[in-house]
């Protein structure tokens, strides 16, 4: 038999004594139990001449509005048919890293299932997939405590499967319908030292267009409270705020602090909450309004905790919450400010193009928020950033650095740093035979004495380019014997060269030095008449070694972290067949570590 879900709504209006001189208009709602079985009856309202703050107490404030259903819930969860979110091959596209198995893996998960479209909304399992739980960050739940539902539902959100690792610490600011003082507010954030996030899902009846000045807040709260959010936000804690379930154009008054206290821009987001059904901003939300600058949009409709369903900007809150966190793990050097402007830059547009008063920045994206964003750019040791492009090798340096398979890290426009493979990003450029039989220009000095010989010439075996860049010209000492035969008509020649290179490191590039390069080439064959047939072993490194200096990633400092490595050069020859006919030369070039060559080519001279 199909089970018969109940639900009922409840609006959490806390109050406390209002100064003398103004009552509230209630029948019964003193009593507690009253209050609880009708709460349509005790939705308390204020007398127009009565100021919404106090100094003592928080008037009229709201704790946003909590949808309860099947309060007794079982761990069962009905998995809904959705979509899969794409992945693409390129880390700068979407989820080009992560594999879509593991993405797979994590989106059936129950944890997940339980709220599929919400984070879907939000692409949580990009995050997830990426190993990003929160760990390091503690949140500061504000609220009425573990032991009323709606504490138990925001903690459980900001403790559930976004940022698991996170630690989340509840304080209890109201009791029943009844808020502690704003001083007494401002002590537990005070106290609350370890916390770097804390979440508050209240807010007051109070418009943020009423509120004015840093003056006026103090009047109508506490100095106390508001001196507690600056101390936070000089230590780097930030503020998630919700925004209210008025349905208002604009959000809460308290939403708006940072337009009166200038040293919590940077720390405090203010939260909308959007209807994943729907899809808009859920009918009971107040819109950014005003707080539009620093507004961000979360799922906060039917929100499952395992034990209740939720609705409400409430609700919307934590997952931002938690979302920051994320952050937090993923990049623990990044300040408050930074934090906040990644996920509002990184968000999702919605409604009108940009920054609106309705939905701020936009949706909360976890999978833009914990990917690259802008241009790569790659540290040199010498404090150069060059932007990254890949870089282009000669072959068999190219093949001896993939093979080492080195990781080294990128930087994005917010400073982050990256993981990326070194051989994902290297190129094979191999140098042309047929270029240089065609300029035969190598030897730029050379001597012979009977069959020996020695002499200088141009090196080109360890090209590179961009952050792998080294010299143009690398000059080669060598020393090597000639020695011909003729039997007939046919003469067979060899020719073997030692050669020897000390090379200079390029400036700007992650190489940093060389040891001296030993060579060794051969050639041998036979010409008859005009013919020519050879087989050659070109330049070919024997013993050398490459230092490099790899960043690796960024300390909580901030200081780029660097990694020296050194590489083995040595490496198998490549072989050339050729064949000639007076200035005719037709090639095949087998190269170990690139691709191959063929070549046909003609050299003449004319005279004047």
């Amino acid at each position: 038999m199909k089970a018969i879900h109940f639900v009922f709504t409840v609006l959490f209006i806390f109050l406390s004594v209002l100064p003398e001189g103004h009552a509230i208009n209630i029948t019964n709602c003193t009593d507690k139990q009253y209050r609880q079985n009708n709460p349509d009856k005790c939705n308390f309202f204020i007398d127009n001449s009565t100021p919404i703050f106090s100094s003592a107490t928080v008037l009229g404030g709201a704790i946003a509005l909590l949808t309860l259903a099947n309060a007794n819930k079982t761990s069962e969860t009905s998995i809904q048919n959705s979509y899969v979110q794409p992945t693409l091959p390129s880390y700068n596209m979407v989820g080009g890293d992560v594999d879509s198995v593991h993405l797979s893996n994590t989106m059936d998960a129950p944890e997940y299932t339980r709220n599929y479209n919400q984070y879907n909304d939000i692409r949580l399992a990009y995050s997830l997939a990426r190993g990003f739980t929160g760990k390091g960050s503690e949140i500061a739940v504000l609220d009425a405590g573990l032991d009323s539902k709606h504490g138990q539902a925001v903690a459980a959100i900001a403790s559930g499967p976004i940022a698991p690792d996170a630690t989340v610490k509840s304080y209890k600011i109201a009791e029943d319908f009844n808020f502690v003082s704003y001083k007494e507010i401002g002590n537990i954030i005070n106290s609350a030292s370890n916390a770097d996030i804390f979440n508050s899902s209240w807010s007051v009846s109070m418009s943020a267009t009423a509120l004015k000045s840093k003056n006026q807040l103090i009047q109508l709260t506490d100095k106390t409270f508001v001196d507690s959010l600056s101390t936070a936000a000089k230590r780097d804690a930030i503020f998630v705020w919700a925004a209210g379930n008025d349905h208002s154009s604009q959000s809460s008054a308290l939403s708006a602090m940072p337009i009166v206290i200038p040293e919590l821009k940077g720390h405090f987001i203010n939260v909308v909450a959007w209807d994943s059904e729907t899809g808009a901003l859920a009918n009971y939300s107040n819109a950014c309004g005003i707080t539009k600058d620093y507004c961000i949009t979360a799922p906060g409709t039917n929100i499952d905790t395992g034990k209740t369903n939720a609705s409400g900007t409430s609700f919307a809150a934590p997952i931002v919450s938690a979302a920051i966190a994320v952050i937090r793990e993923a990049f623990p050097y990044m300040t408050s400010p930074e934090i906040t402007e990644l996920l509002l830059t990184t968000a999702r547009d919605l409604g009108t193009p940009g920054v609106d008063e309705i939905y701020g920045h936009g949706m909360l994206d976890l999978e833009r928020a914990t990917r690259p964003v802008g241009a790569a750019l790659v540290p040199i040791d010498n404090g150069v950033m060059q932007q990254l492009r890949t870089a282009r090798v000669s072959g068999n340096v190219a093949h001896k650095i993939k093979n080492a398979d080195l990781n080294f890290a990128f930087f994005d426009d917010f400073g982050r740093a990256f993981d990326a493979k070194l051989s994902d990003n290297i190129s094979i450029q191999n140098p042309s035979r047929a270029l240089q039989e065609l300029h035969n220009d190598e030897e730029f000095a050379s001597f012979s004495i009977a069959n020996f010989e020695f002499g200088f010439k141009n090196n080109d075996l360890l090209f590179g380019d961009g952050f792998l860049k080294t010299n143009d010209k690398n000059i080669m000492t060598y020393i090597g014997t000639y020695n011909e035969k003729s039997i007939g008509n046919l003469t067979f020649f060899q020719r073997t060269r030692f050669g020897i290179s000390a090379l200079q490191e390029a400036q700007n590039s992650m190489i940093t030095g060389f040891s001296n390069i030993y060579t060794t080439s051969l050639d041998f064959g036979a010409n008859l008449g005009d013919w020519t047939i050879s087989l050659s072993i070109p330049d070919n490194i024997i013993f050398g070694k490459m230092n490099i200096r790899l960043p690796i990633g960024r300390a909580a400092n901030r200081d780029i972290i660097y990694k020296d490595y050194t590489i083995d050069l040595f490496s198998k020859p490549s072989i050339e067949y050729s064949v000639s006919y007076k200035s005719i030369t037709a090639g095949f070039v087998d190269n170990p570590y690139g691709t191959d060559e063929i070549f046909i080519l003609t050299k003449g001279k004319i005279a004047f």
